[in-house]
């Protein structure tokens, strides 16, 4: 495997790993509303930023369809800098995706997750 492949990966330590977790950081006030996503962030772990999907069947019916949502959600916050923020951070679709919508989600969550870490660092 090349060496860059690694350092794009999707480690544990910035999963959630056990049942429950995303629990108090949707319970958070903070938050940050989009178009068609809604992104729960929470300060976590100074330099390492945990990033998590919660998908309902009522918004995404097909689990295919869940799943590619996931992974594209998980591959944008993989080579985005919120990576190194330490933040906790949640993702949840306020309705269904429009068809098709794959790259306006994608740009979507980019533009979300620089308002995450814009808010989290001081000025």
């Amino acid at each position: 495997m090349p060496r860059a492949a690694r350092l794009e990966g999707y480690s544990r330590r910035h999963r959630f790993t056990h049942r429950g977790a995303f629990g108090p950081v949707i319970r958070g006030s903070r938050k940050v509303r989009g178009q068609v996503s809604l992104l729960h962030v929470l300060p976590g772990t100074p330099g390492v930023s945990r990033f998590g999907v919660a998908l309902t069947r009522r918004h995404v019916p097909l689990s295919v369809a869940r799943n590619r949502i996931k992974r594209l959600a998980r591959e944008t916050f993989r080579r985005h800098a919120a990576r190194h923020a330490g933040l906790d951070l949640v993702l949840m679709l306020r309705g269904k995706l429009p068809e098709g919508g794959e790259q306006l989600f994608r740009e979507e969550l980019a533009t979300l997750l620089d308002q995450a870490v814009r808010r989290a660092t001081p000025a």
